[in-house]
């Protein structure tokens, strides 16, 4: 690894924003004797047009340093490729490190990035974006199209709209595909899954596994907030497929299908589909590297 060229994609108005001069220090001070460019993003997409370029330049590796949504980006910008994705997470979920074992202290992550191994997961793909943690409607999307709006990052503004749209959330019926199942439900939210965890240690679907070729579909029912209460905790410790309201299925492919526009997430990150959403999981498309001690 330590031959190979880096670049590293900074979002310079990520949540991390007050120490990003810290970040691009210590990755001279680690780096000084490494091959490596560091480049900002001005604008949404930004990262994945960078990293597509990264990879036809013989880049060995391109490191999204941001959030979840930096490195959404950078990482659909290399499915497909032999260069690797690097993490560098400095956001609030971080849930793709945090699936992956990566550690979230920035100069333990670059060691990481510096000295550890690659190993190849699967990329879903929802509609005409990819994914690879969660995506997802409902209740999750609609908590992510408001934090997206907001002035605010971090777990605690997170939490808060999460806590603000329950009181008011109603769910909107929907038809489920799932490969030989049609299901018509209103569901509290259905998430699709190729990692265990949305992020900040909230595991949706403790079975998942991001290199195993299947997603986990998780369908929620709706729930009163007492029942809401007394299981929010097994979400945070890997025990939410014990909730009698939350079903479980394992498929290659998806199809979430509603009237009118879809609302739904990859990553966190909102999107409107004006038809149904269709998913799928591309194994093995996508090289990270990941520490020495991981396994999956």
């Amino acid at each position: 690894m330590l031959s190979q060229r880096l670049k590293f994609i900074i979002n310079p108005i990520a949540g991390f924003r007050r120490d990003k001069s810290f970040i691009e220090e210590l990755i001279r001070r680690r780096c000084k004797n490494l091959d490596f460019t560091i480049v900002h993003t001005a604008a949404p997409g930004d990262a994945t047009r960078l990293a597509q370029e990264a990879a036809t330049e013989d880049y060995h590796a391109v490191v999204a340093v941001g959030g979840d949504g930096t490195v959404n980006e950078t990482a659909s910008g290399l499915v497909g490729t032999d260069t690797a994705l690097g993490i560098l997470p400095r956001g609030s979920g971080n849930g793709l490190a945090r699936s992956l074992n990566i550690p979230l202290q920035a100069a333990q992550a670059l060691e990481v990035i510096c000295s550890g191994k690659e190993h190849r997961i699967d990329a879903g793909r929802a509609a005409h974006r990819y994914f690879f943690v969660v995506t997802g409607v409902g209740f999750d999307a609609n908590v992510g199209h408001k934090f997206n709006l907001a002035a605010w990052r971090g777990p605690l503004p997170y939490f808060y709209i999460a806590a603000r749209e329950f009181a008011n959330y109603q769910p909107e019926p929907l038809r489920l595909f799932i490969e030989d199942h049609v299901i018509d439900l209103t569901p509290f939210l259905v998430a699709i899954a190729n990692t265990e965890q949305y992020g900040n240690g909230a595991i949706i679907a403790p079975h998942a596994r991001p290199d195993d070729g299947v997603l986990d579909v998780c369908v929620v029912q709706p729930m009163n907030f007492a029942e809401f209460v007394m299981h929010a905790p097994k979400l945070f410790n890997g025990t939410a497929n014990t909730v009698p309201k939350i079903t479980y299925y394992r498929s290659k492919t998806a199809t979430i299908e509603k009237s009118g526009p879809v609302l739904f997430h990859v990553d966190g990150e909102a999107q409107v589909s004006d038809g149904p959403v269709n998913i799928s999981v591309q194994p093995q498309a996508l090289k990270v590297i990941v520490p020495l001690s991981y396994a999956n």
